[in-house]
């Protein structure tokens, strides 16, 4: 057996491997770092470096502690995994590198690209996003002024420029680190906001231990080294809202009886909860109970997406208290008695500058004596000890769909305030959006009093898109499998036209599932249950794709049963594997060998899908449905072997049909008789196939109509 160092090099942002770069394996060492190798990736990204059992014995008898450097042909440095050394390897170890899009702009590896929801901007408007609000009076030639210009090189924002150091600092025990000094030059340069209202997203960007200097503070780092292997990327702190203060509740809060020289504001965080992330879920029960976290509205977790709000304090302009900050500073003062914040919140001091338009720099600031005694603002600063603990970030509205791009875990609801709306009242105006477009000639099964119901329930509502939601709300809320809204579904599907062909990415959207089988109990709707309670977390659906397909994949695939003589597409399911609990829906689909493709970059950042899975064979056929009495419909059939479906899918046979201009009603349609070989020659009705829920397709524009209704968010 041999020994191998082996991995993919690939860009972060679309996981596509990066051919042609140079990888080093090193032994860390105390004194000196060993060169175990060199390659250069192939076409795909992929490298090894491998010995021969004569050749690596004498290597791994050592069990070396790893860690790769990855460079450009011309010898500049990529990265490195320094920070994430592989201990006591022994034969055989993989390491996967993943390298920014900007550092491969930066090294002439990649072109820049504009970020897609950027393309519409103003290009005036745009330079916001990339300028800096300094204060002036600074030396222009200062050395780091001019590396902070020149690592927003190859850059779309300088939030992706804070986003690398957030990635720089992840982990690292230097408590005095680059990254911290380009921060600390930052902040001296941003500007003193006057005002900051309203609901501002946050993330922190990494944590100090204090104010350690000399040698020790290279390692010393022991809480930001905590913080980066532990709640780094999962923080359940998510931003604050500031609300203006007037004298007398200032007084109130303060005890101060003068009126603030400032406008003074009462500021509060939030919080979120991320499902099936342990070390979330433990701190944020933690900091409920500690610092009694209160609920938030319906409304407000709908708009911003956070659960809980505490930790309140009053934020005005003012001098800084830290000894390192000669400045004003817009100060965030969690240290008023009548606040009533537990320890050591009652210790805390934040102070924010400009650092762009809308983007916040803030920095984290604990007294560290005098801990027993009550705050007196009338005290000296230095009397307390303030020292400093780290920075985060905060940004209003106008920065949200960059932050939605590069920060997931934030879970930003596509409705959250600055995200591109749709004048639903505009928008209905066309009789697209409010006209059903049924077959002309009806099949027997159809109800006219059903359908008198649907346009009684269609009254006042501004779209069908609306009717649609409505109806969904209704099954997923009450959990009743017999519900009259699925027969007017049915009626809505009976009456929809059983198209011949389609072509093009369309958007999904669940409208309910349906318990049928041995998942039927009595009159509850378990998988609906289910979905609620679990499911819909793990989503990562997002749409299908229908291409032409060649006559020899068709007959490849199917086996020779089908050729082609009706038109036929090559169908798939898209995915979004950008949020963490979406990245883990990911990894069990690979540990369950579903076969993936992945999506090419322009086509991830147009669509916001990642890959493509759960193919199908798309074609116009008679429906499987009894009650469907032979209508013809759109069918999507994933039960062909050579599609390599997994369990439940392989059962599956979906089934669409148009509604309205450009969106179509789909039919789940699961063979209940699980044992039987699938064979296309045999009677349909032999599989026992049963309703197992209802889907939609739709163009862009029903698109930004359902996100502006909030309409299944899960999936987009």
């Amino acid at each position: 057996m041999g020994f191998k160092i082996f991995g993919q090099v690939r860009e972060l942002e679309t996981r596509h491997g990066i051919s042609d770069v140079v990888v080093q394996a090193l032994d860390k060492d105390f004194l000196s770092d060993d060169l175990l190798g060199e390659v250069t990736t192939d076409q795909n990204g992929s490298f090894s470096i491998e010995y021969t059992e004569e050749t690596g014995k004498d290597l791994f008898d050592q069990k070396p502690d790893v860690y790769l450097i990855v460079k450009s042909n011309s010898g500049k440095i990529l990265t490195s995994t320094q920070n994430d050394i592989r201990v006591d390897v022994d034969r055989t170890v993989e390491i996967n590198v993943d390298i920014t899009r900007p550092a491969l702009v930066e090294a002439g590896l990649r072109e820049q690209e504009p970020v897609h929801w950027m393309k519409d901007l103003d290009p005036d408007y745009q330079k916001r996003f990339t300028a800096w609000t300094w204060q002036s009076g600074f030396d222009e030639s200062d050395k780091m002024m001019l590396q902070l210009r020149d690592d927003m090189a190859g850059r779309s924002s300088i939030l992706e420029l804070m986003k690398h150091y957030i990635n720089e600092l992840k982990g690292n025990k230097d408590n005095n680190a680059p990254p911290f000094l380009k921060m600390a030059k930052l902040f001296e340069l941003g500007i003193t906001p006057n005002c900051m209202e309203g609901h501002h997203y946050g993330v922190p960007v990494a944590i100090r231990t204090g104010d350690q200097e000399g040698p020790a503070a290279e390692f010393g780092n022991i809480l930001g080294f905590l913080w980066g292997v532990t709640l780094d990327d999962i923080s359940p702190w998510v931003g604050k809202s500031f609300a203006s203060l007037d004298a007398d509740k200032f007084g109130a809060i303060s005890g101060i009886t003068e009126q603030p020289e400032n406008l003074a504001y009462l500021g509060i965080n939030h919080f979120n909860k991320i499902n099936f992330q342990p070390l979330n879920t433990v701190s944020f029960y933690f900091l409920t109970c500690w610092m009694g976290l209160e609920d938030v509205s319906q409304e407000e977790k709908a708009s911003f997406g956070h659960e809980k709000n505490g930790g309140n304090f009053i934020a005005i302009k003012a001098p800084s208290v830290y000894h390192g900050t000669n400045r004003e500073v817009f100060q965030l003062n969690y240290r008023w008695r009548n606040i009533g914040n537990p320890p050591p919140f009652c210790w805390l001091v934040d102070e924010v500058v400009q650092i762009a338009e809308g983007l916040y720099l803030g920095q984290l600031l604990f007294c560290t004596r005098r801990l027993q005694n009550d705050y007196d603002p009338k005290q000296p600063a230095s009397d307390a000890g303030y020292q400093h603990f780290g920075y985060f970030l905060l940004f209003d509205k106008t920065w949200n769909p960059e932050a939605r791009r590069l920060l997931p875990h934030l879970e930003m609801p596509v409705i959250a305030p600055g995200l591109k709306k749709v004048d639903v009242a505009g928008s209905c105006q066309p009789s697209k959006f409010s006209t059903f477009t049924f077959e002309k000639h009806l099949p027997p099964n159809t109800n006219d009093e059903v359908l008198a119901r649907i346009y009684d329930d269609l009254k006042g509502k501004p779209t069908i898109m609306h009717l649609l939601k409505y109806y969904s709300d209704e099954l997923l809320n009450n959990l009743d499998n017999n519900s009259p809204y699925f027969l007017r579904l049915q009626e809505i599907f009976n009456r929809g036209i059983g198209i011949e062909t389609i072509r093009g990415f369309y958007r999904g959207a669940l409208i309910s599932w349906h318990s049928e089988g041995l998942l039927r109990f009595l009159d509850l709707n378990a998988i609906n249950l289910a979905h609620m309670q679990i499911g819909r977390y793990f989503s990562t659906w997002t749409g299908k794709t229908f291409e032409d397909i060649l006559p020899l994949k068709l007959k490849e695939m199917t086996g020779g049963h089908e050729t082609g003589e009706i038109p036929t597409c090559w169908g798939a399911n898209t995915q979004s594997l950008r949020t963490i609990k979406e990245k883990l829906t990911g990894k069990l689909m690979k540990l369950a060998d579903v076969w993936m493709e992945d999506v090419p970059a322009d086509e991830a950042r147009e669509f916001g899908y990642d890959l493509k899975c759960f193919f199908f064979i798309g074609r116009q056929a008679e429906s499987v449905n009894r009650h469907n009495k032979g209508k013809t419909v759109f069918q999507f059939n994933y039960r062909w072997p050579n599609l390599k479906t997994i369990p439940p899918d392989c059962y599956c046979v979906d089934e669409l049909v148009q509604i309205a201009d450009n969106l179509y009603l789909g039919q789940l349609m699961y063979a209940t008789e699980l044992l039987m070989e699938y064979d296309p020659l045999k009677d349909p009705a032999e599989y026992k196939y049963r309703l197992f829920g209802y889907f939609l397709l739709m163009d862009e524009a029903w698109h930004r109509v359902r996100l502006d209704i909030g309409f299944d968010l899960e999936n987009v």
